[in-house]
């Protein structure tokens, strides 16, 4: 099923928003993407689900980073390195989804502080 439906469908599923979001970030339509990927969030935060919305704040940071939003995504992701889980600093030293932000130098110095090796 298409995630447009999908959410459509469900519109107060969390998951779903990020995707629809996601998927909107890899078509260029930001503004989409990004209020997709908020609403995620304030459905299900981490408060009320820790295993799952940890994974919609990084989706988050991934429709952030693909959008552009370069200090959102590393605030999304220095935040979820310090939330159990969260992003992992393996997770950022080695998915290529993150290769966009390898050469910041923020994003570097995040890693040194969480003891990933740059």
């Amino acid at each position: 099923m298409p995630a447009f439906f999908a959410v459509r469908e469900s519109p107060d599923d969390g998951p779903r928003h990020a995707l629809l979001g996601l998927i909107y970030a890899g078509l260029g339509r930001c503004d989409e993407a990004v209020a997709e990927g908020k609403r995620a969030v304030e459905l299900l935060p981490e408060a009320k689900d820790a295993f799952d919305g940890p994974i919609l704040v990084i989706s988050r940071a991934r429709i952030s980073m693909m959008c552009g939003d370069m200090d959102t995504a590393l605030a999304l992701l220095d935040r979820s390195l310090q939330t159990p889980s969260g992003v992992t600093i393996h997770e950022l030293r080695l998915d290529p989804i993150w290769d966009s932000l390898r050469n910041d130098a923020r994003f570097q110095r995040m890693l040194s502080k969480f003891g990933g090796k740059s």
